[in-house]
């Protein structure tokens, strides 16, 4: 990796941190720039724009989510242990990024604002929900989940439980080892093994 490469990887991850620590709007040239001891126009000449930074911190988010959650899971022979091995590596993505997670903040914060930084989180976000999908209707294919399971409700039901359980999380309704959604997960699982 080169040093321009690698600079700006270093400051990324930095970024990843502050955005989501605070949010992605607040996030500026400015304060990253003392973050990273730079100078402002030395880290302007990397990004151009607040856009294109946050832009930029999304797509270094996105990789380092497949890095950790999708790519290790490939390999799995059995579509099922290979849901079940993603959902623990969500959870480990969570916990990696400070309990929290920029795409969840960044869904509500950019929900309502149309733009190019809208567009990038729905459409990772659209990424991860064909991902889970796929692999859902493939243990339907393979005939470990009942072949009248719906595997965009599944879906649909899998997320909302990963959302409650970080939400729930704050005011001690759910554990910090996220159990209680993984008995959740569990018995939506058993609703529709074969």
């Amino acid at each position: 990796m080169g040093k321009a490469k690698k600079t700006r990887q270093q400051i990324l991850e930095v970024a990843l941190h502050m955005a989501t620590s605070t949010s992605l709007n607040d996030l500026t040239i400015g304060s990253l720039a003392v973050a990273v001891d730079m100078s402002k126009s030395g880290l302007f000449s990397h990004f151009k724009s607040k856009e294109n930074l946050q832009l930029a911190v999304l797509q270094y988010a996105h990789d380092l989510f497949r890095e950790v959650v999708t790519i290790p899971v490939l390999e799995s022979s059995s579509p099922l242990e290979r849901l079940i091995q993603v959902c623990d590596n969500w959870l480990g993505w969570y916990e990696s990024q400070a309990k929290t997670c920029i795409y969840i903040s960044a869904s509500v914060e950019f929900d309502d604002q149309p733009g190019a930084v809208h567009d990038k989180v729905a459409g990772d976000l659209a990424k991860w929900l064909s991902f889970l999908i796929t692999t859902v209707q493939a243990a339907i294919d393979e005939k470990e989940l009942k072949p009248d399971t719906d595997a965009k409700q599944f879906v649909y039901e899998l997320y909302s439980l990963y959302l409650g359980s970080q939400s729930m999380i704050w005011v001690g309704f759910e554990d910090t080892s996220h159990n209680r959604f993984k008995l959740a997960l569990t018995s939506l699982i058993t609703r529709v093994r074969s």
